[in-house]
């Protein structure tokens, strides 16, 4: 008999500690379970552990260590075609930024919290913002 894979977690990586949680709080209140990480290293190894639970990645732009560009490549690549990644950043012409790292999905901060909720509980990709 399979079993079925529970993608009930989002992965925030984003280096901002109140910004993360907000999401965990906002997750628990959703029934969402949110992994946390502090930079795209660490992100990286949470993906790779946790990829089978994992319904989608939030991604800040600006992070310390590795550049968004190689973070956002190494994730898509990770996460695979059915995993979504949401840029979700402070950056000015958040559009171009998420074309920049090839993700087509994105949200600028500060976030309402209508659509961090809509964001979390969604079962397929997001659209872009």
């Amino acid at each position: 008999m399979s079993r079925k894979i529970n993608r009930d977690s989002v992965l925030v990586i984003d280096d901002d500690a109140d910004f993360r949680a907000l999401i965990a709080v906002i997750g628990q209140l959703c029934g969402v379970r949110v992994l946390e990480a502090t930079d795209c290293r660490h992100g990286l190894k949470v993906l790779q552990r946790e990829r089978a639970r994992i319904k989608m990645v939030l991604l800040d732009y600006y992070m310390p260590g590795m550049d968004a560009v190689t973070c956002a490549a190494s994730i898509l690549v990770k996460a695979g075609p059915l995993v979504p990644v949401v840029l979700v950043t402070a950056a000015v012409d958040a559009s171009r930024r998420a074309a920049e790292l090839q993700i087509d999905r994105w949200v600028s901060k500060p976030v309402e919290l209508a659509v961090l909720t809509a964001l979390l509980t969604q079962d397929t990709a997001v659209g872009s913002r």
